[in-house]
């Protein structure tokens, strides 16, 4: 067993296939296919299941690979430990950040983390929970910064924010000179989601057990996968949808009496960085995580005792 082989079988668990792996590797497949299989000799265990399009690991090769990305991300500390000895924050991060997140929290942090680490690269990809998640496990990023609480094995978790939910109203709407709206006044057939499969609309939906009705007779169904998106068929049409507290700050001031806080308990939705528990670069996180913190409102950066709703994602 040698480190290039733990980095072939990293490479194949992230391509889904021989071919591609050995083309991102620079080496040919059979030369690929074959330090697999001493792998697979030298361990005793069947790693992957070759049966499957793409393939995947096997049960045995899951609890195998958790430790594999364990050692890798060890190997890449050791590379990063000069730039952690150094006093000068440089390099680069690889971040993934939730749709219903990234738009209002980066332009938040963007100014200010270039003024104070000029050095300090972050690319950033929008992605779902359960993709960043995946690509945490194969080390294909850093960090990811998601809603959480999520049930996941083998993460670092730290909370950094927690932001309230609002109700974005249209102004035709009959409830719209209300100050603050009571879940069980809301028409659930009145209300634009987000796509399916997205945790902001898990939370949606949690909050809304509580509506008061339905009238089962909606005249459009639109799914999207941007806030703004629904936000402007709100203004344009009728309706509401929910929006998350840093996108109120984006909200023109002409259109600020859209916002309706929620009566009552005001539920709330909490914002984490995630980690492997090995990552590599902490100290680089933790300069990115202090500008973040630094340019949150104050109020943001401690638990409340609202309700905090759940991600519902298990994985």
């Amino acid at each position: 067993m040698n480190i290039n082989q733990l980095i072939y079988l990293k490479e194949l668990v992230y391509q889904g296939s021989f071919t591609l792996a050995a083309k991102k590797l620079d080496i040919s497949q059979p030369a690929l296919s074959a330090q697999i299989r001493k792998l697979e000799e030298e361990t005793g265990l069947i790693l992957i299941d070759r049966n499957k399009k793409p393939v995947q690991l096997t049960r045995d090769g899951e609890v195998y690979y958790e430790r594999v990305n364990e050692i890798l991300e060890r190997i890449e500390e050791l590379k990063d430990l000069p730039f952690q000895i150094s006093d000068e924050i440089k390099g680069q991060l690889s971040l993934g950040i939730i749709p219903t997140l990234a738009p209002y929290f980066v332009s938040l942090i963007m100014d200010e983390l270039g003024s104070r680490y000029p050095l300090l690269e972050i690319v950033i990809e929008e992605l779902i929970t359960e993709d960043i998640i995946q690509r945490l496990k194969t080390g294909r990023l850093d960090a990811g910064i998601i809603s959480t609480p999520v049930e996941v094995r083998n993460l670092y978790q730290q909370p950094l924010f927690y932001e309230k939910f609002f109700l974005y109203m249209s102004d035709r709407h009959p409830l719209y000179k209300e100050s603050e709206i009571s879940l069980e006044d809301i028409d659930m057939d009145e209300v634009w989601y987000l796509k399916e499969g997205n945790c902001f609309t898990n939370q949606v939906d949690a909050i809304c057990r509580f509506a008061g009705k339905t009238t089962g007779n909606p005249n459009l169904v639109y799914y999207s996968n941007s806030i703004e998106s629904l936000r402007h068929i709100v203004e344009s049409k009728h309706g509401m949808t929910f929006i998350p507290e840093l996108a109120t700050i984006q909200v023109p001031s002409e259109m600020e009496d859209m916002i309706k806080p929620i009566a009552g308990v005001q539920p709330v939705r909490e914002i984490s960085l995630v980690a492997a528990s090995h990552a590599p670069g902490r100290r680089l996180l933790d300069a990115f995580t202090g500008v973040a913190l630094s340019q949150l409102p104050a109020h943001m950066k401690n638990k409340p005792d609202q309700w905090v709703v759940d991600t519902d994602i298990k994985l």
